[in-house]
């Protein structure tokens, strides 16, 4: 573990957490598990377990344990936070904010198996604004540092299934390209004369659309798994195959939208659209929807 993490501070959350009855596996997540986290950023911690045999009161009491506080009630079971973010507790230990994220080994399992098939899929879910993409459980199991694992080594099993046709599933590869390139597309032309009617509300909402779709092509194009919206606009330019200063043209994009000059904002958009969509025919030979 790196020498920038707190000393002691995972020892103390595999002591009250391995133990739990259904707990698989516990490793570090979120931008400390990529390794680009800020000063202030929170410690994801992914806890992995089986639901035939979780034992939530347990899980309930561990944490309460766990925490600085010994609060009450820490626990959102499966399912209470949607049925992809799952569920999970936010606790402080030595004072610092831990935040535990429950993934299901089977359903993870089962994702990564849709992601290798080039089955991809997008659903609604509070706090994540372009929405939750099954390939984030595939990023997640990319990035994630194991911290400790029971005898049966699920992360390894995950690891090495979701690489078991090399880096970076190349049918996912292709299916994120070619969804996300007809999605940018279409929500440019549904967008564009919203905004030449003065309709700024929806014609932002088109524009984030296909921001966030390009995105998902340009990340796929690199073969960079894309855990979260945040911080993945900023990241474009770390990328080796991408529009130049797309953040930038992109922030003007929305400026000009917002001051009512839509002609100029759309085709500053529609430029980016043809640079990334152009980078995907190159790359990938042509996708289809």
């Amino acid at each position: 573990m790196s020498a920038t993490l707190p000393p002691g501070l995972f020892d103390r959350v595999v002591e009250h957490l391995a133990g739990v009855p259904g707990v698989a596996a516990l490793a570090l997540g979120g931008s400390r598990g990529r390794g680009d986290a800020r000063p202030d950023s929170d410690f994801d911690v992914g806890l992995y377990y089986r639901a035939e045999i979780l034992d939530l009161p347990a899980l309930d009491a561990a944490l309460r344990a766990l925490d600085d506080a010994h609060r009450d009630g820490l626990l959102n079971p499966p399912g209470a936070w949607g049925p992809w973010v799952n569920g999970g507790a936010w606790t402080r230990v030595e004072g610092l904010p831990v935040d535990m994220l429950l993934r299901e080994v089977g359903r993870v399992e089962a994702v990564i198996g849709d992601c290798l098939a080039g089955r991809v899929t997008i659903d609604y879910q509070a706090g994540h604004p372009f929405g939750f993409l099954n390939a984030i459980y595939a990023a997640e199991t990319h990035y994630c540092r194991p911290l400790w694992q029971d005898a049966s080594r699920s992360l390894d099993g995950l690891r090495a299934l979701l690489h078991s046709e090399g880096e970076y599933p190349p049918r996912m590869r292709e299916a994120l390209a070619g969804r996300f390139s007809w999605e940018a597309e279409f929500s440019l032309a549904t967008g564009r004369k919203a905004a030449l009617a003065g309709d700024v509300h929806y014609a932002l909402g088109c524009a984030f659309r296909a921001v966030g779709a390009w995105v998902q092509v340009l990340y796929a194009v690199n073969e960079r798994y894309l855990m979260n919206e945040k911080g993945s606009l900023p990241g474009v330019r770390t990328l080796p195959q991408a529009p130049a200063e797309m953040e930038g043209r992109v922030g003007r994009a929305y400026a000009l939208l917002a001051q009512g000059a839509a002609e100029e904002a759309w085709s500053l958009l529609e430029a980016l659209h043809g640079q990334v969509a152009a980078l995907a025919e190159r790359t990938l030979g042509g996708v289809a929807p």
